[in-house]
């Protein structure tokens, strides 16, 4: 950018501010230039609307004007202040500069000769001066009503502060000039911890907020009590769903190099229904994956070790109707029914659960682990793009696959496995927004009473194709025919 194209924005080179303040008191002496018995009435509405009428004539373009006249306030010494107005000046919407006015140009127009209009404090927002006209964060000082705030363009001045009067309020706690007894403190602590037993409050809103961050402070034991038995009962409640066969897990296995897109998938999954649904997400760790979970509806892997869980676990975690128990290093996890469980890993399920801890003690099959298994997706990127393939999990003849072992004691780096699993129902060449679909189908599929709405159309109906394989198979079976092997795959497109 040119230094004459920077200097358009005003005479200093900065652009002007998005919305501006100001504060006068009613004196005659203060506003040359205007009608004595205008500023003597004291009349906020009037006012204020030759203020706007001077702005708008001077060029301004205003999407948000807000004036009070403070008669109520006090000095240090108790004495009242003299009689004033607020007032705040939202300038034109988008980054353009034009209409908008440097404050030294709002002062001109105003009739001011010094620097009375101000800009916001760097990083300060609307919201601050919205609530400093009735003194909302300001409890020390007069309380103005709502109703006394004049609006004459933009929002009503009554929506605004409906809309922050949480955080207004809260902000207020501690803004009052005296120090807050630890008895209030423990009060406030009282009253978190109920609105977490209620489900109003979460820790991502206790970290975000610093207002609860320093009552949880002050009160960490027992809302940490609270946040600990809230999940407890949830758990609970979700097992108790799970085992009615109210809804079923859902289990993804996306596999695929490195920079193909798996991750991509399991965390935009994660976000959408965390969005739509308020579904919390729980990141397991590489090692040790259970031991800080809470009972989140949303369970992800993503680059476990294959040490994350032992066999028994794994297969516990993963069955798509049972809750059961999960070890962990500090306490165990009593019932874990998470409804959704993102896995993304490079390689596949088999190659995977050959290296779990557990695993060659036990005579199982691995054909355990797949057959938990919901969708199985393959991400490759084409032309830059990831691309998917989504699959279901089928019966098919018995073979072996090869597994590579490295640094094998007795110089052998491989071992071969028996598996008999298939692909049921492949669509293959999905984008990604697609194959996010897909993947919310099926939850919405196997967990009904969430109330998830998906788009029908771009939907893979993988229940849907197996109902249809198997009353092909009983059509042909009822003319003799019996089907060695699973119908062919889907391909190119949603079944």
């Amino acid at each position: 950018m040119s230094q004459a194209t920077k200097r358009r924005s005003g005479p200093s080179g900065r652009k002007p501010p998005a919305y501006v303040t100001f504060t006068q008191q009613l004196k005659p002496e203060y506003w040359p230039g205007w009608d004595v018995a205008l500023i003597l009435s004291g009349d906020t509405r009037a006012i204020g609307e030759e203020v706007l009428r001077r702005y708008e004539a001077a060029g301004g373009g205003c999407q948000g004007f807000w004036i009070i006249k403070h008669d109520k306030d006090l000095l240090a010494d108790g004495c009242p202040k003299d009689d004033h107005v607020h007032v705040i000046i939202q300038q034109s919407a988008g980054r353009q500069v034009e209409g908008k006015l440097q404050c030294a140009a709002m002062d001109q127009a105003f009739g001011w000769d010094k620097s009375v209009v101000k800009g916001p404090p760097r990083g300060g927002r609307i919201e601050n001066a919205q609530a400093y006209l009735i003194h909302a964060k300001d409890p020390d000082k007069h309380q103005y009503g709502v109703e006394e705030v004049i609006t004459l363009r933009g929002k009503d001045y009554a929506e605004i502060e409906a809309e922050h009067r949480d955080a207004w309020a809260r902000r207020a706690v501690i803004g009052r000039k005296a120090a807050i007894p630890m008895k209030e403190w423990n009060e406030l602590g009282d009253t978190l911890v109920q609105k977490v037993l209620d489900g109003e409050v979460d820790e991502l809103d206790i970290l975000k907020d610093k207002t609860l961050m320093d009552i949880y402070t002050r009160n960490e034991a027992k809302v940490n009590l609270a946040l600990k038995n809230r999940a407890k009962r949830e758990m609970h409640l979700e097992v108790e769903k799970l085992r009615a066969g109210i809804f079923q897990k859902t289990v993804v296995w996306a596999m695929g190099a490195s920079d193909q897109g798996k991750s991509y998938l399991v965390e935009s999954v994660a976000a959408e229904l965390s969005a739509r649904l308020g579904w919390p997400i729980f990141r397991a760790t590489a090692k040790n994956g259970p031991d800080d979970y809470n009972g989140e509806q949303i369970f992800m892997m993503n680059e476990p070790s294959s040490r994350v869980l032992e066999w028994a676990d794994f297969l516990q975690l993963l069955d798509p109707r049972q809750a059961g128990p999960i070890s962990a290093r500090y306490a165990n996890k009593r019932d874990a029914a998470p409804r959704l469980i993102l896995i993304a890993v490079a390689v596949d399920p088999v190659e995977f659960g050959f290296f779990v801890p557990g695993k060659r003690s036990t005579g199982d099959s691995l054909d355990q682990l797949v057959r938990r298994i919901t969708l199985m997706v393959e991400a490759k990127k084409i032309d830059g793009q990831p691309h998917y393939a989504v699959s279901t999990v089928g019966q098919t003849v018995s073979r072996e696959r090869l597994i590579a072992i490295p640094h094998r004691v007795d110089g052998s780096r491989s071992e071969r496995v028996r598996v008999s699993h298939g692909e049921l129902v492949t669509v293959r060449d999905l984008d990604h927004e697609f194959a996010v679909d897909v993947v919310l189908g099926e939850v919405a599929d196997r967990s009904p009473d969430a109330g998830l709405e998906i788009d029908q159309t771009r939907r893979f109906s993988a229940h849907a194709e197996r109902q249809r394989a198997r009353s092909l198979r009983s059509q042909l079976a009822d003319r003799g025919i019996v089907l060695a092997e699973t119908p062919a795959a889907v391909e190119g497109g949603a079944a």
